[in-house]
């Protein structure tokens, strides 16, 4: 199967759940023993996992705007926002930068969200995953809510920590495109990175949703998240207003 040039450019950095596996030179590279009709199968299964997820896109953001309103939240403006982790990585201004304190912020929310619900039995470490993957604990949901359940938790968690790295670096990349003595005449670095931090936005959106029937006395902590979540994504399209346009090797051709 022919290879896509760059494709991990510009991707999520989740190949388990990449939809290009097989045509991917960097994944392909790792997964030698597996053969390729495998690998295409896999594909296909992740390609429909993430059709049927984004396509609640536009009914999630609905619903929270509604809910907003109706609460009388801004979704364009940030409060005071305070954040136990550190700005690092490119970002030596970073604790000036609403969007990346507000990040941070997302990720001390979801920790403490996870911490919470663990330490009330709700969840618990898959001892059969490596790393710290949490899934739902036994109970009254039946199979295929269970597997919804751990589905979406598993993408809050994936995206948890990838999002500031991607937002990280796609303000590094539009200060060294300013600092440029010529304006770019092709795509920019900082609009690709903001599109792939838009759509782990996006898709952290849909799984909060979702995660919500199954937590329901957690609707307001979750909410505020989505509220988060929104507001950032409303800040980078705002600063990136190409962002949206930009073509990303295979997944926008």
């Amino acid at each position: 199967m022919e290879k896509i040039e760059n494709i991990y450019a510009f991707c999520d950095r989740w190949c388990e759940r990449c939809a290009f596996g097989a045509r991917c030179e960097a994944f392909a590279a790792r997964e030698e023993i597996r053969k390729p009709e495998n690998m295409a199968t896999d594909d296909e299964k992740n390609r429909l996992f993430w059709e049927k997820l984004e396509s609640r896109l536009d009914e999630v953001v609905r619903e929270v705007e509604n809910k907003a309103a109706d609460r009388g939240v801004d979704l364009s403006v940030f409060e005071g926002i305070s954040t136990r982790a550190k700005f690092d990585l490119f970002q030596r201004k970073a604790v000036n930068n609403m969007v990346l304190k507000a990040g941070r912020l997302y990720e001390d929310k979801v920790d403490d969200f996870l911490d919470d619900r663990a330490a009330a039995g709700q969840i618990a470490i898959d001892t059969l995953q490596s790393g710290s993957v949490f899934k739902m604990t036994s109970g009254p949901l039946s199979g295929d809510a269970t597997q919804e359940a751990n589905d979406m938790l598993a993408v809050v968690m994936r995206y948890q920590l990838q999002l500031y790295l991607k937002l990280s670096r796609a303000y590094y990349a539009k200060g060294h495109e300013e600092q440029e003595k010529t304006e770019p005449t092709g795509p920019k670095e900082s609009d690709g990175t903001t599109k792939v931090a838009l759509l782990l936005m996006h898709r952290s959106l849909i799984a909060w949703s979702r995660l919500q029937k199954y937590f329901p006395e957690q609707t307001t902590e979750i909410d505020e998240m989505r509220f988060l979540l929104m507001r950032m994504g409303n800040h980078l399209k705002q600063e990136f207003p190409q962002a949206m346009k930009f073509v990303r090797p295979g997944f926008d051709e």
